[in-house]
């Protein structure tokens, strides 16, 4: 079947666009690529030295203070911090875990446990105040 000659014309209007939008891919696909290689070394071409000093550290699970929260399980690095929070009471506890680890505020902390944001304030600032005191005593 034989093209009119619009539609010959469309077509190759078409053949052209995409040439160019495949000519220009090409061309910033190679740019990125270059980019990329200028900011990466090859692992063989970095000084020992500065292999040595790209240190890898372990963690494992005797390390951490876990707390389990709601659905979270929260792991606490700092053996000081861990045991300090292991003698508040369970809701300041919780409160104070759910605001700074799991980045909740009080509105959203209260509506999990039912009970008004400022009684979540105060729990939470009461409970820092006693961590605070139990960490500067372990000094």
């Amino acid at each position: 079947m034989k093209l009119s000659s619009f539609e010959e014309i469309i077509r190759l209007q078409f053949n052209a666009y995409m040439m160019i939008t495949i000519k220009g891919t090409v061309r910033y696909r190679r740019k990125q690529r270059i980019r990329r290689l200028e900011h990466e070394a090859l692992f063989c071409e970095i000084p020992e030295i500065k292999q040595n000093s790209q240190n890898n550290y372990d963690s494992y699970s005797i390390d951490f203070s876990v707390f389990q929260v709601w659905n979270f399980s929260i792991k606490v690095s700092d053996e000081k911090l861990g045991t300090a929070l292991h003698k508040l009471s369970e809701k300041q506890r919780n409160y104070i875990l759910l605001y700074y680890f799991q980045d909740m505020r009080d509105r959203e902390i209260a509506e999990l446990y039912h009970v008004s944001h400022s009684s979540v304030s105060y729990m939470r600032n009461k409970g820092l105040q006693k961590l605070q005191a139990l960490m500067n005593e372990r000094k």
